[in-house]
């Protein structure tokens, strides 16, 4: 017993590993559907029915495992997708088998251990849904993007999803068909930002199909953004450039203000001190008809003060030669009283 318990494991390892060789070569094909979305974060769960009905659809269950890891989920697991595994019937196990990283160089390992883990489970009991859907509900709202594929026997009918009603109407028609054949049925369920988005209803040994997701959305634009701060302002002091020199100059000192004298002093004329009382008297009344001269025109050039200094002038060669001419009078006037004096004797 226990060698053809061996021999099992042989064989199977064996057509894991021819049939994901084959595989590679057909999974870049089926990619190219994911391409040029922004990068998102893909989870998978496989949710396996351990009723009594469903040990005898292990086989079946095992061959639809391999045609999926044949082609990565039909090109749908991505490197870096996390892969779950739960088994429920009457209640809810999450927990016999950690979750895993898909990395498809480990392919054949992987695939190894999910059909070992479903080919050990104790099958016994009755489906019931109600115990697995709240706890799905949960993973479905924390979840970007979420493929479930539930693999079960049609023997109950299905609850707690949006697509509820066709699913069942389609198990009550195909139920004896697949119980004859001992295969299973397959459901997909495909979630996007919390909410259902497809649902694929398959019948095993057919292939497994896969919904398209839906575009993502575009990030939201942000609104009501607070408006940007006004530059600091700087102050700086003035600078003036003065001439083609590089070197800054301080500004020119304005020159100071010219005076003038508006009535500058005038020339008091030289006195003789050999003049008598008459030649001063005789000075003072030139000087005093000299005042009474009319200024020079305006076009003659001369400023006030040159004006003042001839007129100066002036009165200085006029006064002299009023003196000049009184001491002539006066020595005719004493030459005159000798003469007669004389010639009286």
């Amino acid at each position: 017993m226990d060698n053809q318990k061996h021999s099992s494991h042989f064989f199977l390892r064996a057509r894991i590993f021819a049939v994901l060789f084959a595989g590679f070569f057909l999974i870049p094909a089926a990619r190219a559907q994911t391409d040029g979305e922004r990068p998102v974060e893909n989870r998978f769960l496989l949710i396996f029915d351990t009723s009594a009905d469903m040990k005898k659809r292990m086989p079946a269950v095992q061959k639809a495992l391999d045609s999926l890891f044949l082609t990565s989920f039909v090109g749908q697991l991505q490197s870096g997708d996390s892969i779950g595994v739960w088994t429920f019937d009457q209640d809810l196990r999450t927990d016999q088998l950690p979750s895993t990283i898909w990395v498809p160089e480990e392919a054949a390992t992987i695939a190894t251990d999910i059909n070992s883990f479903v080919e050990k489970q104790h099958y016994a009991n009755a489906t019931s849904f109600s115990a697995l859907q709240p706890w799905l509900n949960e993973v479905v709202t924390n979840s970007e993007r979420l493929t479930v594929l539930v693999f079960f026997d049609g023997e109950t009918a299905i609850s707690g999803t949006p697509y509820d009603a066709g699913i069942n109407q389609i198990l009550q028609q195909r139920k004896a068909e697949q119980k004859k054949s001992r295969q299973p049925y397959v459901i997909v369920l495909r979630t996007q930002l919390g909410k259902y988005t497809g649902c694929t209803l398959d019948f095993p040994p057919t292939p497994v199909s896969f919904p398209d997701f839906p575009p993502l959305p575009p990030p939201p634009v942000p609104t009501n953004q607070p408006p940007p701060a006004p530059p600091k302002r700087v102050v700086m002091q003035s600078i003036i450039m003065i001439g083609t020199n590089s070197e800054i100059k301080p500004p020119p000192t304005p020159p100071a203000p010219k005076l003038e004298m508006t009535n500058p002093p005038s020339l008091a004329a030289p006195t003789n001190p050999f003049a008598e009382t008459n030649a001063v008297s005789a000075t003072e009344n030139i000087s005093t008809e000299q005042t009474k001269v009319a200024p020079p025109p305006d076009d003659s050039g001369l400023g006030s003060g040159d004006a003042l200094a001839i007129g100066g002038a002036f009165l200085v060669v006029a006064g002299g030669l009023a003196v000049f001419t009184l001491r002539r009078s006066r020595k005719n006037v004493h030459a005159s009283l000798i003469t007669r004096a004389l010639k009286k004797k």
